[in-house]
């Protein structure tokens, strides 16, 4: 599954949007789905549950060739946040291994990487080169996260503009805190992305034009 694509450049004004993310605070999350709070209320993606925020939008990303979703996106302003649950060995961290991974490969191919401490501990601070159609090279921000889980990590991108303002990265944080996982038991090999199960109503391959489900299509946290 590849990182997202941006819909807007640095370069341009976007237009403002509303944000359900604004003023949210950030709580406990995320959770393996048996520790989530019982009143916690979940848009069910099979393994990644996102948590139900009245308006926010969600889109679930499939492989061109296997047709399978391994990604959900999100909108938050003008940034697209982009979630992946990736099976982990017990108890070691795989966040701890990808993350350098991911620097160098991002260096290979021409973006500035640094490591900053977040929220959730390490992530990569980016600026990834994106040639326009004019032909001009501009650097995206982006951000790249991962929170370890039980036999579970999950790894979050952000890109857009405003990605490295605090403001956008408290909203980020206020959605991963609502997110929770459910890994299952079945054996999955270390470091693959486990596929998800869009809801009723989500898009499929082939019609970008269904609605995206919403908040309000919910089940509870246990």
């Amino acid at each position: 599954m590849s990182e997202p694509t941006p819909d807007a450049t640095p370069d341009s004004t976007p237009t403002p949007l509303a944000d359900p993310l604004a003023d949210l605070d950030v709580l406990d999350g995320p959770w393996s789905l048996a520790d989530a709070p019982a009143e916690a209320r979940f848009v069910n993606f099979g393994a990644l549950r996102i948590g139900a925020i009245d308006g926010l939008q969600m889109r679930p990303e499939f492989d061109a060739k296997t047709r399978q979703c391994g990604a959900v996106s999100v909108r938050s302003g003008d940034v697209q946040v982009q979630l992946q649950v990736i099976a982990a060995p017990r108890g070691a961290s795989r966040w701890t291994d990808l993350r350098p991974r991911m620097a160098e490969q991002l260096r290979a191919q021409g973006s500035q990487v640094s490591v900053d401490e977040g929220r959730y501990g390490p992530e990569l601070a980016v600026l990834r080169p994106h040639k326009r159609p004019d032909g001009a090279v501009i650097a995206i921000p982006m951000r790249v996260q991962g929170v370890d889980g039980d036999r579970w990590l999950l790894k979050v991108t952000s890109i857009g503009p405003s990605v490295h303002q605090e403001s956008t990265r408290a909203r980020v944080d206020a959605l991963i805190s609502r997110c929770a996982v459910a890994r299952g038991e079945g054996a999955a090999v270390p470091g693959s992305v486990l596929m998800l199960t869009p809801p009723a109503g989500a898009p499929t391959p082939g019609a970008p034009g269904q609605a995206s489900p919403r908040g309000g299509d919910t089940e509870g946290g246990q």
